[in-house]
């Protein structure tokens, strides 16, 4: 399964029958957005998001209703600089990630660690691998 949903530009008759049970809010906008990677295993999914310059207290992280939010909002930090031109740096955003009903979300982990925020979405245990299933083609 693929946490990245694609699509294509002409849907096929199959696209709802195949339907991605997973739907990332991707913005355009990069300036306001870490970016992010997604990895999967066996056991679990694994979200980094390249946050540099924070704490873990700077984090909001929730789950509702199977929506992962992510936010920072630390517009309020005062600084003794005012910047001529600023190309990183996240004072301010949220990220949402609808998940899939794999997750075990009540066993879900983060830390923050070198500028790098991970979050741990283990699976569910029926939705580990489990071994391949042959459907048989009857006359």
């Amino acid at each position: 399964m693929n946490l990245i949903k694609t699509q294509s530009y002409f849907p096929t008759i199959f696209d709802e029958f195949f339907k991605d049970n997973w739907n990332i809010n991707l913005t355009n906008d990069n300036f306001v957005s870490p970016s992010f990677n997604i990895k999967e295993n066996d056991k679990e999914f694994v979200i980094e998001l390249a946050i540099p310059g924070k704490e873990n207290t700077d984090f909001n992280i929730e789950i509702q209703n199977k929506i992962l939010l992510v936010s920072v909002n630390d517009e309020n930090k005062n600084s003794n600089y005012t910047y001529n031109r600023q190309e990183f740096g996240f004072h301010k955003f949220e990220k949402s990630f609808d998940l899939p009903i794999s997750i075990e979300t009540n066993k879900v982990t983060s830390y923050y660690r070198n500028g790098v925020l991970t979050i741990k979405l283990p699976k569910r245990k029926e939705y580990q691998n489990t071994a391949k299933q042959i459907v048989e083609v009857k006359n």
